[in-house]
């Protein structure tokens, strides 16, 4: 028996967990299922699985994200001698191969691992849609690029047990608030590209494009206010340091900067803590050096040689700086794995 959990949360589900389950099984990886409140018509699929499997559930539907907690609550109870947790959907669309890698890598690191999906033209709209919009904007929050944030398929140390349960959300946007979480924190999360399944256009997935989109967004523009209030200020107070003093563009910009940086960094610092305190001052420091040349260099052109008002030009290139540290993070997730 292997020393990861794999936690299924099913929702009326059909013959395709059984094999999934049998494939696991197979393999010698224990096995915890939750019921999310399938009711009595789909009883038939699990007592098919019930000698194979440790069983939990719900007597009504609560979301993907209660059926998780419910799962990773009643770890340690159920597998006290558990190290890893590997959280993965029964309707076939991980693979078995693909399941085994990321063990393999939880295995190697004892970190974070998640699943990436290769998102290709034939990919269903509504995949498509949620992952490309929360893909931009977690981007722009975190600063940490990751090609598919929606994919099922994670694995966890125990040790992340209690982080997880003290994540908000009871549905698909329980695991948006991972990532997010997980990021702003500084741990060092490693992606594997995986396969991609999509049976029938997805047509037995339970994702809702329009509510769960909206879901998801909502929890992204959540943990984005510190950030959001934080420029707002910087702009106020770069444009009026130009307006009531004379102070030359670089002083104006690298004391706004500094000092928004300073209370940021100390905002952030309390909501969301982290045991790697070192990687997270050089990771924000690197950012905001990035984000200040960036925007002197541009106001420099722009207000310097070409005389154009600070009223268009801060709020433009305090925008702009933002950006392309989304692109940087981009960059430097393809040089370092874990970034």
């Amino acid at each position: 028996m292997k020393d990861a959990v794999i936690l299924i949360p099913s929702y009326e589900p059909d013959e395709l967990l059984v094999n999934v389950v049998n494939e696991l099984y197979e393999e010698g990886f224990p096995i915890l299922v939750v019921n999310d409140g399938s009711g009595k018509e789909f009883d038939h699929i699990f007592e098919q699985i019930k000698d194979k499997i440790e069983y939990l559930s719900f007597d009504k539907n609560k979301g993907k994200g209660a059926a998780l907690k419910y799962g990773y609550s009643s770890l340690h109870r159920i597998y006290p001698e558990a190290k890893y947790v590997i959280t993965a959907d029964g309707d076939g669309q991980h693979a078995l191969k693909d399941i085994i890698r990321v063990y393999e890598k939880l295995c190697e690191t004892n970190q974070l691992v998640f699943g990436v999906r290769q998102i290709k033209k034939d990919v269903p709209f509504k995949s498509k849609l949620g992952n490309n919009l929360s893909k931009i904007n977690r981007s722009l929050l975190t600063k940490q690029y990751i090609q598919d944030d929606q994919c099922g398929l994670r694995g966890f140390p125990i040790r992340y047990i209690p982080d997880l349960l003290g994540i908000v959300g009871n549905r698909y946007e329980y695991e948006m608030n991972q990532i997010v979480k997980f990021q702003l924190m500084q741990l060092p999360i490693y992606t594997l590209p995986i396969e991609t399944i999509y049976l029938d256009g997805n047509s037995r997935s339970h994702f809702s494009p329009i509510k769960d989109t909206a879901r998801i967004q909502g929890i992204i523009l959540a943990h984005s206010i510190p950030a959001l209030i934080m420029n707002a200020v910087l702009i106020a107070a770069m444009i009026v340091l130009f307006h009531f003093t004379d102070l030359p563009i670089i002083a104006v910009t690298y004391s706004c900067y500094t000092a928004c940086f300073l209370a940021y960094f100390l905002w952030v610092s309390i909501i969301y803590p982290t045991k790697s305190f070192g990687r997270r001052i050089l990771k924000e420091l690197f950012f905001v050096a990035v984000r200040m040349c960036t925007c002197h260099l541009m106001l420099f052109l722009t207000m310097g040689l070409l005389n154009v008002t600070y009223f268009a030009m801060v709020p433009t290139m305090v925008i702009f700086s933002a950006t392309f540290n989304a692109l940087l993070s981009w960059a430097l997730r393809k040089i370092f794995p874990s970034f």
